[in-house]
C-alpha cells in the first residue's frame, strides 16, 4: 500500500507566497485562433546553456530541465511539488522506516527496447552508489534486492523516510541497463521518458516523441528543440521574433513579455540566490566575517531593483510557506545593518575590511547581481573583485572547492531539503570545501530524515537552519526565486516547476 503521508513540498509554498504578495500563480493560458492542437509540432525552447551531462552521476544541479525529458524516476512529483507514482506505482515503509518496498509499473520500455523491471532499478542504484555525484546522496542505502520482476526492496542503514523525496529526483532515475556503462551516456541517454534524444550539437539539443512511452497518449507535442541563447534578453527576443516558442525569463522581463502578447507562468520555488563562501579561506573561516557579509546586504533593495519585487528577500534557504522555513527569520529588515557589519569586521581583526574575489557564471542576471552585491559590500569595507567564469568552469569550481566565494542560484528543496543541509552544512558535504560543521547538526539531520511526514520533520530542520544562521552561514542567502517563463500565443499546458520538475509532455501547441 502506498504511504500517503508525504505532503506537498511545493504547493503549500506556492500558495503561501502568492498570498504574501510575491507574485505567485499561473497566468490564464492563451488559446490559438482555432483551439485545435498539433500533436506533431516541435516545441522550440530557448535555454541559457547546454546540459552538463545526461549521465545522472555527472549531471549538475540545474540539469533536470534536460533530464526530465528523457528519464523518469521511481517516484514522481507534480509541477507543484506533490509526490505521486512514477516508475513505481506503490511503496511501503517498514515500521522502523529502514526498508522501502516498491511495486513497479509494468509494461514500460526503455528507448532502446529493453524491459523496465526490478533488475534495471537495482543496476541503476548500485551504479550510482559506486561513483559520481550521487554517491553521498545514497550513502545510507545498504542493499537493493529485486524481489520479483515487479518488486524491489531498498534497505537503509538508518531510518530513511526522506528517501521517498530523494527518489523523486536524480537518484531515482532509472537508466537502461545496457547503457549504464556506455562512456557516451552523457550525450546518448537511454531512459523511459516521453521523449528520446535525436541530436546533440554544440549549441542545440533535440528530442523526438517516444512512441513506445507507457503513457504516450498524454504527450501533446512531437518533440523539442532546445537551443542556447547567450543571455536573458537574447532568449526573450528569440520568442518575440518567433525563433523560439518559449523560455524562462527574469521577473524584470515580465512587462516586456506581456506587452508582446506572450503567456506568462510564474510561481515561487525552492531555489534561491546566494553567496556561497569557502570556509577554508582564512578570513571566511571566521563566523564574524560571515555574519558581516549577512548584515551588509540590502536584500529589499536588490529585490525591487533587479527582480521587480519577485525575488523574496531572505536570510534563510527556505521561503515562507515551505515546511522547513523558520518563521522567526522571515522579516529580513533587522539583518540589514551596515554599521553592525563594520563592527563585526573590526571584532574579527579586520578594521580596514578585506579583499574578496567572487566568481560568477556567464549569465547576465548573475553578473548583475554580483555587481549589486559588490557595491553594497564596498560600503562596509569588503572590496569585491568579480571574476566571470564559463558555465562549465563554474560547475567545476564549485565541485572542487577551487573558489573563495561565488554568486550562485542554489536549489534547497531538490531532491530533499535535508540533502541541502548535508551538502552545505556538514563535514564532507559535496559543496562544503571548508568542512563547515556545527555541534548537534548531524544528530538533528538524522532526526529530520526519519519520517516521510513533513510535519514530523520540520522541527529538527528549523533548529538546524537557526543554528547555522546564528553561527554565520557558509551560504549567505539574498532572495528566494520566483520561476517565470514566457510563451508565444498558442503554446499552453506547462505549469511552473516549483521544485525543478519539468513536464514538457503536457504542453500543447495550437494550429
Amino acid at each position: 500500500m502506498k504511504r500517503a503521508a508525504v505532503r506537498s513540498a511545493g504547493a503549500i509554498l506556492a500558495v503561501g507566497l502568492a498570498l504574501a504578495g510575491c507574485g505567485g500563480g499561473t497566468a490564464a493560458p492563451q488559446q490559438g485562433a482555432t483551439g485545435a492542437t498539433d500533436g506533431s509540432a516541435i516545441l522550440k525552447w530557448a535555454v541559457p546553456g547546454m546540459p552538463t551531462s545526461f549521465d545522472p552521476r555527472k549531471a549538475a544541479p540545474l540539469d533536470p530541465v534536460f533530464l526530465d525529458i528523457v528519464y523518469e524516476s521511481l517516484v514522481a512529483r507534480t509541477a507543484a511539488g506533490e509526490i505521486k507514482p512514477g516508475l513505481a506505482t506503490e511503496w511501503k515503509l517498514s515500521d522502523d522506516n529502514k526498508v522501502i518496498t516498491f511495486k513497479l509499473r509494468q509494461g514500460v520500455k526503455f528507448h532502446n527496447g529493453e524491459e523496465f523491471n526490478a533488475d534495471a532499478v537495482k543496476a541503476s542504484l548500485e551504479a550510482y552508489k559506486k561513483s559520481g555525484a550521487l554517491v553521498t546522496t545514497l550513502a545510507t542505502l545498504d542493499k537493493v534486492e529485486a524481489v520479483s520482476p515487479s518488486e524491489v526492496k531498498l534497505t537503509f542503514s538508518e531510518p530513511a523516510g526522506y528517501m521517498i523525496n530523494v527518489l523523486a529526483g536524480e537518484p531515482g532515475i532509472v537508466v537502461a541497463p545496457g547503457a549504464l556503462n556506455d562512456p557516451d551516456l552523457g550525450t546518448k541517454p537511454v531512459g523511459t521518458g516521453p521523449f528520446q534524444l535525436s541530436a546533440f550539437n554544440q549549441d542545440k539539443v533535440t528530442f523526438k516523441k517516444f512512441d513506445g512511452y507507457w503513457d504516450v497518449a498524454r504527450t501533446g507535442i512531437g518533440g523539442l528543440e532546445m537551443a542556447v541563447y547567450s543571455d536573458e534578453a537574447t532568449r526573450l527576443r528569440a520568442v518575440k521574433s518567433g525563433q523560439a516558442d518559449g523560455t524562462s525569463i527574469t521577473p524584470g522581463q515580465m512587462k516586456e513579455a506581456q506587452a508582446a502578447g506572450m503567456t506568462i507562468i510564474q510561481a515561487p520555488n525552492t531555489q534561491f540566490n546566494a553567496i556561497l563562501v569557502n570556509t577554508a579561506v582564512k578570513e571566511l573561516a571566521d563566523p564574524k566575517v560571515r555574519r558581516a557579509l549577512l548584515y551588509a546586504i540590502d536584500r529589499e533593495s536588490i529585490s525591487k531593483s533587479l527582480y521587480a519585487g519577485a525575488c523574496s528577500p531572505a536570510v534563510q534557504p527556505f521561503q515562507n510557506g515551505f515546511w522547513a522555513n523558520v518563521p522567526e527569520l522571515n522579516d529580513v529588515k533587522p539583518y540589514y545593518d551596515p554599521e553592525q557589519a563594520k563592527q563585526l569586521l573590526a571584532e574579527a581583526g579586520l578594521p580596514n575590511g578585506l579583499d574578496l574575489q567572487i566568481e560568477v557564471g556567464p549569465n547576465t542576471q548573475f553578473s548583475t547581481l554580483a555587481q549589486a552585491l559588490q557595491a553594497q559590500l564596498q560600503k562596509v569595507g569588503i572590496r569585491v573583485k568579480i571574476k566571470v567564469l564559463e558555465f562549465q568552469q563554474m560547475i567545476t569550481a564549485r565541485r572542487t572547492g577551487n573558489f573563495s566565494a561565488t554568486v550562485a542560484l542554489l536549489q534547497a528543496g531538490r531532491p530533499d531539503p535535508t540533502q541541502f543541509v548535508k551538502d552545505f552544512y556538514t563535514k564532507g558535504g559535496a559543496y562544503n570545501p571548508g568542512g563547515f560543521t556545527l555541534p548537534g547538526v548531524p544528530e538533528l539531520l538524522a532526526k529530520a530524515r526519519v519520517s516521510d511526514v513533513n510535519d514530523e520533520r520540520s522541527a529538527p530542520m528549523r533548529e538546524i537552519i537557526t543554528k547555522v544562521f546564528e553561527a554565520g552561514p557558509p551560504v549567505i542567502p539574498v532572495c528566494g526565486v520566483t520561476y517565470v517563463a514566457a510563451f508565444r500565443k498558442g503554446v499552453t499546458g506547462m505549469e511552473p516547476p516549483v521544485m525543478g520538475d519539468y513536464d514538457f509532455a503536457s504542453i500543447k501547441i495550437s494550429t
